[in-house]
């Protein structure tokens, strides 16, 4: 899985301040040739403007974009600008003062504060500069925070609307046989309580094993032919190269789950369900045809929602490597789908 960078966040604003002690470096040094006076010169800048440009670009942008109050933030952001520029102008006096003490040799950089409204246009210009990229920096951090949280709340919603109604036709389903045959309805209800159990354990973490992925198929194809009987008629092909490589979780079971809802299950003309799942370190392939069912269905407003969030979850799980491919003629449905697990 991807590096979330939003963690060490703390590490990126970091850089920034040593990019900006290293420019302060490279600019003065050149035109004042002493290495400890521009180390320190440098140095007691960044660390002077910090707290004040941490403030504006920490606890005021966040204030300013959870209350919307952007008018209030450009207030302090001119403030806080005019301060860092005050701060500027400050250790260019002092340093020009120690120059003329001769503490450190004469410097043509810190002549400048002879020219008062040079010196101030270029200091408030560096105020400004400095404030504006921290806070673009922030800004730029929180909105991936803010978009990874939005996929991640897309996800799990995704995956809480999986299956819905295959559960209600489960327990119907053992409703009905508690009056025919018990055995038969206890054995639906323990293979149906195995898939209850994965959904709510694994379908909420963000990889599972492929081993568990397909052991859950597995599960659901079995309880399905415990339903339908004879009615179905289902081959499956598993190629796992590796079982304990990770994959997300209930990625599959909506192709699975559509073709036992749509396959004819006539006792005289039997459906058919084929399927095929290899997984390799470089990528998973996955096939399923279901026969159709010849007598039209009602249409719903669900019809095709499981497909929708699929596609969904594919494009935020993979986007640009994956190939989703539906074919439906008038005597199968089949799905075709590759997931380039490498980059």
């Amino acid at each position: 899985m991807n590096r979330d960078l939003t963690k060490n966040s703390h590490l990126i604003i970091s850089g920034y301040w040593i990019l900006l002690l290293v420019v302060f470096i490279i600019q003065v040094y050149p035109q004042t040739n002493s290495f400890i006076e521009t180390l320190l010169f440098s140095l007691c800048i960044t660390i002077s403007i910090y707290p004040v440009s941490t403030w504006l670009s920490g606890s005021l942008l966040m204030q300013a974009l959870n209350e919307k109050r952007l008018l209030k933030f450009a207030f302090f952001f001119v403030l806080l600008s005019i301060i860092v520029a005050g701060i500027f102008i400050l250790y260019l006096l002092l340093f020009s003062f120690l120059e003329a003490r001769q503490y450190f040799p004469q410097s043509e950089y810190f002549e400048i504060v002879s020219e008062p409204w040079f010196a101030t246009y270029s200091v408030l210009s560096a105020g400004i500069f400095i404030n504006l990229c921290i806070c673009g920096l922030r800004f730029l951090i929180e909105y991936i925070k803010s978009q990874k949280s939005l996929h991640e709340y897309q996800l799990q919603s995704l995956k809480h609307q999986v299956t819905p109604h295959f559960m209600f036709n489960v327990l119907n389903h053992i409703h009905v046989l508690m009056q025919e045959n018990v055995d038969h309805a206890s054995d639906l209800l323990i293979q149906y309580s195995d898939i209850l159990r994965y959904q709510l354990y694994k379908g909420n973490e963000e990889t599972v094993l492929v081993q568990e992925e397909v052991d859950f198929l597995k599960s659901f194809i079995n309880v399905e032919q415990l339903r339908w009987e004879e009615k179905v008629h289902v081959s499956a092909d598993w190629n796992i190269e590796n079982p304990t490589q990770q994959i997300p979780a209930l990625l599959f079971i909506i192709f699975i789950e559509n073709a036992f809802k749509y396959v004819n299950k006539e006792t005289a003309n039997p459906g058919d369900i084929r399927l095929h799942l290899r997984s390799s370190a470089e990528k998973i392939d996955f096939w399923i045809k279901n026969s159709i069912n010849p007598t039209p269905q009602k249409s719903s407003q669900s019809q095709g929602l499981g497909l929708k969030n699929i596609k969904a979850r594919l494009n935020i799980l993979f986007p640009q490597r994956h190939i989703l491919t539906i074919k439906k003629s008038d005597m199968d449905f089949q799905v075709y789908l590759t997931i380039k697990l490498t980059k």
